[in-house]
């Protein structure tokens, strides 16, 4: 008998503000003129591009491949002709070497669409299958899913967890999914338990979500391995470790793979674009999204392709409204803020967000009052106001002391300070400081305080 737990230590309650886009359904974008698809692997490593300038592609087809283990390959998104591969915009890295390919507006595939039966295949097919599409964890990593797949011969998952979580405000892409496309998720579940060997499954849903709870409920009836958990709305509840322990009360060991505990986790998005791999041929080269804000003319959940330019998806949603505007790439908690409209969105991008500048919280910066707000609310037990002081003063050595690695940079710290000190930022710096120095980190000593 498994035992459930309804939540995490730590973790706060915030405003979802999913209402503009929660009931609306997910809109296929019009065929872009060009997109500028990056070719940057995991970590930042560039892939060697397969393609010249002055080529012709189609949808589909493998445009960029890297020797890397962790690694994936790039797929053209639209067909038409190759005429640039130089550094681009990119969102995350500012500049990436890129490929442009502007659209012959055919939209011809390189792959065929006939069905295939994915219970004719074995695991290390199934396998395969996800490495060659180009997949990776879509919820925000960006993690190659064929390597998390590739378990050691010592080690035996036996549960595989679905995040449908989707705990930051604004992002409603997740749940439509949940509604619009449960079979496809079914079986994308089913096809990753066999390439995991995994003998459970367990969609995990916060439960603000009730109408995706109850259609998938009603769905599990059919397949007695998948059960649906409904977990407390709390933020950061989609995270991996905290998603461990509140589905199975398992704790995945620090600086280790949750396969140490028997488990792997994967979005949502990530289950379906399996099943679209696996069964329908299709490679990785579509993303559904939100974009909404208050700053946005028409909030949309929509289905892009990759590559695919802001300004582009800022038009199909109506435009800016505001005459001074935050846009940000994610959630508002974990995303990342960007200043060019011709960067493109990416395999990783869960949403865009468009805020008027007055709804940005710029409040100066005060001494630190010591109420301890951010202890109690740092999912993984750190000490951010200490961590603050140290990265201040230059104490480097000191920060490995206090588990700076384990930092997921959440900003639940820096939410709720009331003297609004920028912790998630500070945080960063110290552990930018530390890789750039190749410090040895403390992820091995017992959690300060066993919290």
């Amino acid at each position: 008998m498994i035992k459930f737990f309804k939540t995490f230590k730590g973790g706060i309650r915030i405003p979802d503000y999913k209402s503009a886009t929660c009931n609306l359904s997910i809109e296929a974008t019009p065929l872009p003129k060009k997109v500028i698809i990056p070719i940057q692997g995991y970590g930042a490593k560039a892939s060697e591009p397969l393609v010249n300038v002055g080529d012709e592609v189609k949808t589909g087809q493998v445009i960029a491949k890297s020797k890397e283990f962790i690694s994936s390959p790039t797929h053209a998104s639209i067909s038409g002709k190759v005429t640039k591969i130089d550094d681009f915009p990119h969102p995350e890295l500012d500049e990436a070497k890129s490929i442009l390919i502007e659209s012959d507006g055919k939209d011809e595939k390189a792959y065929t669409t006939k069905k295939r039966n994915h219970k004719e295949l074995s695991n290390e097919d199934i396998k395969q299958i996800i490495k060659d599409a180009g997949i990776i964890g879509m919820g925000g990593a960006s993690f190659p899913t064929h390597v998390k797949f590739t378990i050691p011969e010592d080690k035996k998952v036996d549960s595989f967890i679905i995040n449908l979580c989707e705990c930051e405000p604004y992002l409603t892409t997740d749940y439509r999914l949940a509604l619009e496309r449960p079979d496809e998720i079914f079986g994308g579940i089913e096809i990753a338990q066999k390439a995991l060997g995994a003998e459970y499954a367990f969609i995990a849903i916060e439960d603000n979500k009730r109408e995706a709870f109850n259609l998938l409920n009603k769905k599990a009836g059919s397949y007695p391995q998948i059960k649906v958990i409904s977990l407390k709305a709390k933020y950061p509840q989609g995270e991996e470790k905290q998603l461990i322990g509140a589905v199975l009360n398992r704790i995945a060991p620090k600086g280790k793979s949750p396969f140490e505990v028997g488990v792997v986790v994967d979005n949502i998005q990530t289950v379906l674009a399996i099943y679209e791999a696996v069964c329908l041929n299709k490679p990785l080269y579509e993303k559904i999204i939100t974009v909404t804000g208050e700053g946005i003319g028409k909030p949309k959940n929509l289905r892009v392709k990759v590559g695919a330019l802001l300004k582009d998806i800022i038009e199909v949603c109506g435009g800016i409204t505001c005459n001074e505007v935050e846009i940000i790439f994610g959630g508002p908690m974990m995303g990342i803020a960007v200043d060019n409209l011709e960067v493109p969105i990416l395999k990783g991008t869960s949403g865009v967000l468009v805020l008027p500048k007055e709804r940005i919280d710029l409040q100066k910066e005060l001494p630190c009052i010591r109420c301890g707000r951010c202890v109690d609310v740092c999912p993984v037990g750190l000490l951010p106001t200490e961590l603050n002081k140290l990265v201040e003063n230059k104490q480097w050595d000191a920060l490995n002391e206090l588990y700076i690695s384990e930092c997921m940079e959440c900003g639940n710290c820096a939410y709720v300070c009331p003297s609004k000190i920028p912790l998630v930022e500070r945080i960063k710096k110290g552990k930018e400081f530390l890789a750039k120095t190749c410090l040895p980190t403390g992820r091995n000593k017992e959690r300060i305080n066993n919290r």
